[in-house]
This record gives C-alpha cells, sequence and structure tokens, in this order.
C-alpha cells in the first residue's frame, strides 16, 4: 500500500511539473561580423504546481561557447535528418500536441531591403502575422509588446531585440514523446493482418 501510495505521488508530481523559459536581453543583427550580443542570459527552470521551483539552469552565450557546439553540429549526420523515410505522420502529430504558453514577449524588428516597395510590403505582413499568432499565444495582452519597423537604406538587413517568458507542461513533452516513439511497425501488422484474413477465407 505504501509503494502504490509513492508511485501516485511521483506520477502526481510529474505531471505537475512545468518547463519554464526565460530569455532575456537577445539581440541579432545582420549587420556586424558578431551577429548575436553577449550579454543574452537564457534561464531554464523546472517547477512543480508550476509555482515550485526545483532546479534552475542559467545559459549565457560564455557557457555555450565553452560547450563547443559549433564543432559538435558539424559533426551531426544531417543525411539521417534528411532522409525522407524517417519523416511520417508522426512528427506533424507530435508539432500539433505541443502547447506552450506564452507569458511575457517584448519583441522588436527592424528590417530592410535592396527594394523600398519591397520592403514597405514585407514590414505589414510580418507585423500582421506576428499580432495574430501571439495574441492566441500570450496569456494576457499587457504582456505583448512587439514592433516591426521597416529600414530604408538599400540594403538587405534584419535587427531583432528579444525578452520573453514561456511556459511548456511535462504533460506535454510526454505526448510529444510518446507519439514520436510509436513504432511504424504497427501498421504494417496491422495491414499484414488483413491480407492474412483474406489469404484463409474461402469464396
Amino acid at each position: 500500500m505504501v509503494f502504490l501510495f509513492i508511485l501516485i505521488a511521483i506520477f502526481i508530481l510529474i505531471i505537475s511539473l512545468t518547463i519554464k523559459i526565460e530569455i532575456i536581453n537577445f539581440k541579432f543583427t545582420s549587420q556586424t561580423k558578431r551577429h548575436i550580443n553577449k550579454n543574452y542570459k537564457i534561464a531554464i527552470k523546472l517547477l512543480a504546481f508550476g509555482k515550485i521551483p526545483i532546479s534552475n539552469l542559467n545559459i549565457t552565450k560564455t557557457k555555450l561557447e565553452k560547450l563547443k557546439l559549433k564543432e559538435k553540429i558539424k559533426d551531426i549526420d544531417f543525411k539521417l535528418i534528411q532522409d525522407k523515410n524517417k519523416l511520417d505522420k508522426r512528427v506533424l502529430q507530435a508539432i500539433k500536441e505541443i502547447n506552450m504558453d506564452i507569458d511575457f514577449i517584448n519583441l522588436k524588428i527592424e528590417l530592410g531591403t535592396e527594394n523600398a516597395s519591397l520592403t514597405s510590403i514585407i514590414v505589414p505582413v510580418i507585423s500582421t502575422f506576428l499580432a495574430i499568432l501571439l495574441r492566441k499565444k500570450v496569456q494576457e495582452l499587457d504582456n505583448l509588446i512587439f514592433n516591426v519597423n521597416p529600414i530604408y537604406i538599400n540594403q538587405n538587413l534584419i535587427n531583432i531585440e528579444f525578452s520573453g517568458i514561456f511556459e511548456i507542461k511535462m504533460i506535454h513533452i510526454i505526448s510529444i514523446i510518446y507519439i514520436l516513439s510509436k513504432k511504424k511497425g504497427v501498421d504494417k501488422y496491422e495491414r499484414t493482418s488483413n491480407r492474412r484474413s483474406y489469404d484463409y477465407s474461402y469464396e
């Protein structure tokens, strides 16, 4: 009985977990060789019942450089990722299961192209798209701040300043992992079973 109670308590704790991601002072510019600023910060927090902190991981540019991610990315066999046979309906289904809440967003985008007319068209399109997308996700509109501004200097460039707070529940992550871990053999077996039923039938 005690063991069962412990299992139930662990299960309740797991499904109550929330991952909170805070991105602070992230800046990107295409105008300089160093595209990303040095002093941004990413904090990943694990919360129980949405409030009780369990663990906290702070990520900075210095820490990422120590991990040597660029070298590790070069070692990835992208041919396996590009294999069309590995892309199936499970991936699309998993993407639909992603339910991330946005607590706060402060986004500023400056965009310019070599064609002033093109810039004047692209900027309002992007602004409208972001307004529709973010208003559906941000819990309170007072916590949504974003601006998309055109730059007319006959040059292709983009500047982005971003801060935000996001939350995703552990139950959604478990659901995504379950969908992606389903074996393709299930469908094949079902089709094979159907064929067998016809093979052993008598006309």
